[in-house]
């Protein structure tokens, strides 16, 4: 029975895979400002959001708060309108959103 030895990375090679690992980061991101500035200002939001709290600061409290409610009254306003179109054209009330239930035709 043989034993293999592990040989473990060293300090200097660990600090040059960071250092490879960061000049790779850098091109990536110089590429990514230059040819598409849109993401990159998009990911920097998502990386600020996230070093500065996440969903625990107050100010992304009252984001999701309002985009909860606005997304809610749009999806209320849109079940309404429905239930209207629906009842104008004499429909059923059963089936599902799609218009596959039967039709209540008189």
């Amino acid at each position: 029975m043989t034993i293999e030895r592990r040989t473990e990375p060293g300090t200097g090679d660990v600090l040059a895979a960071v250092g490879a690992a960061a000049s790779d980061l850098s091109t990536f991101c110089r590429h990514l400002i230059r040819d598409d500035p849109g993401v990159a200002a998009l990911a920097a939001v998502g990386v600020g959001f996230v070093a500065g709290g996440g969903l625990a600061s107050p100010p992304a409290l009252r984001l999701t708060g309002s985009a909860l409610r606005a997304a809610f009254g749009n999806i209320t306003t849109l079940v309404a309108l429905d239930l209207v179109r629906r009842m104008i054209r004499g429909e059923s009330l059963e089936g599902d959103s799609l218009g596959h239930g039967e039709a209540d035709i008189r």
